[in-house]
């Protein structure tokens, strides 16, 4: 039998970071947009709830254009979803500026499994430190949930990147994504240092 993976895009095209380089963080929700995309999600998370069975799906993952697990909605959701005996995974895109303990205090209220959590989350140096964005990554990993790392590779930030992968336990991988609108390659030092 087949086994798929859904992504969730949302409405949610906002963001509480102000990168120089993201056009999300300019863009400020309104409490109608974010009315909307709370009806949007549960009304997704019901539907999977309802035919993830029928329609083979057994993992899901968030990826919006923008932060969502800032807002309560998404935790409570993911907690459902994890909670399905047919799910595998659960997770979420993130700049991990959630405190950790609330967040999985209300994951777990939701009987969410933390097992099956996964998070995918983005450093953003101008908005906090590798140290800190670090110890957000023990402490989920501590709690038995599975979690990436990585950051967007803007040439300036590659000296900060290296100072995460220093900064992270060796068993948390650390992707870096190319930088969109840089309007050239990199230079082959910048691709080393990536490396």
């Amino acid at each position: 039998m087949d086994r798929h993976m859904i992504v969730y895009r949302g409405s949610l095209k906002s963001c509480n970071y102000q990168c120089s380089y993201c056009p999300f963080s300019k863009h400020r929700a309104s409490e109608r947009e974010l009315a909307k995309d709370k009806e949007q999600w549960l009304h997704f998370v019901r539907t999977f709830e309802e035919r993830a069975e029928e329609l083979h799906m057994h993992a899901l993952m968030v990826a919006p254009y923008g932060e969502a697990l800032i807002h309560s909605w998404y935790w409570e959701g993911l907690a459902r979803l994890s909670a399905l005996p047919q799910t595998d995974a659960a997770g979420a895109q993130t700049n991990l500026s959630f405190s950790v303990k609330k967040a999985l205090k209300d994951y777990i209220r939701e009987d969410g499994i933390q097992e099956k959590l996964r998070l995918w989350a983005t450093f953003h140096p101008e908005m906090t430190s590798a140290a800190d964005f670090a110890e957000k990554c023990r402490q989920i990993r501590s709690e038995g949930i599975s979690i990436c790392a990585g950051a967007v590779g803007v040439p300036e930030n590659l000296p900060l990147i290296r100072l995460l992968r220093k900064e992270l336990p060796e068993e948390i991988y650390l992707w870096v994504n190319r930088m969109d609108g840089m309007r050239r390659a990199y230079t082959p030092e910048e691709r080393n240092a990536i490396l």
